[in-house]
């Protein structure tokens, strides 16, 4: 496997910005990004020179100068939407209802919500399950 040549053998532009991000470097505090302008003059340099030349002699992250050259933005992570929370008043049934009234719904992605309400009757709890879809769209 061949190894890459030494930063000396390189073209004077990428020797020069090599000693002004090594001098970055060396005076950076710790977690501090490269500033836009040495990232700038690392495209335009990766332009001419090539990326995988230009990030080994300017000791950079290939896959990140790549992504400045090519424009696209940082890596986007997935959008979450907010799950919506639904309150819902107290029932008002009478005492004496019919008991064993559990509702228990699950999406097909695996949420599931389960309410146990011990004195509701079946007919009630179709308004519940009704409100709790329109919510889910």
């Amino acid at each position: 496997m061949a190894r890459t040549p030494p930063i000396s053998r390189d073209p004077e532009p990428l020797q020069l910005l090599a000693q002004r991000l090594k001098a970055w470097r060396a005076t950076r505090r710790a977690g501090q990004r490269i500033p836009e302008e040495l990232w700038k003059a690392a495209t335009q340099l990766a332009g001419a020179h090539g990326l995988s030349r230009t990030a080994t002699a300017l000791k950079l992250a290939y896959y990140d100068l790549r992504r400045r050259v090519t424009g696209a933005g940082p890596p986007r992570r997935p959008t979450l939407r907010p799950t919506p929370f639904v309150q819902l008043a107290p029932p008002s049934w009478p005492v004496g209802a019919v008991e064993g009234g559990t509702l228990e719904l699950v999406q097909a992605g695996g949420a599931r919500l389960t309410l146990r309400l011990p004195n509701a009757k079946p007919q009630e709890l179709l308004p519940l399950v009704r409100l709790v879809l329109r919510h889910q769209r």
